[in-house]
């Protein structure tokens, strides 16, 4: 079976305008669209996050090994 987690996000009116105009711009007004399009920001966070953890990592390893 498929579990699934549930966060709780208070936005500011105006971001969420946004968010949800772009949604419906992306997908329409289909139930489950605003999912996807939270699923793939997050998931898109997290690459950047691991992107710039690896970025960190491989200029301290050149800085320590004198590169």
């Amino acid at each position: 079976m498929f579990k699934t987690g549930n966060i709780k996000v208070i936005l500011s009116d105006d971001l969420e305008k946004q968010f949800r105009e772009e949604v419906f711009r992306w997908r329409g007004m289909k139930k489950g669209n605003i999912t996807l399009a939270i699923e793939e920001a997050v998931t898109d966070w997290i690459a950047k996050r691991h992107r710039k953890r690896s970025e960190a990592a491989k200029k301290a390893w050149e800085a320590s090994n004198g590169n």
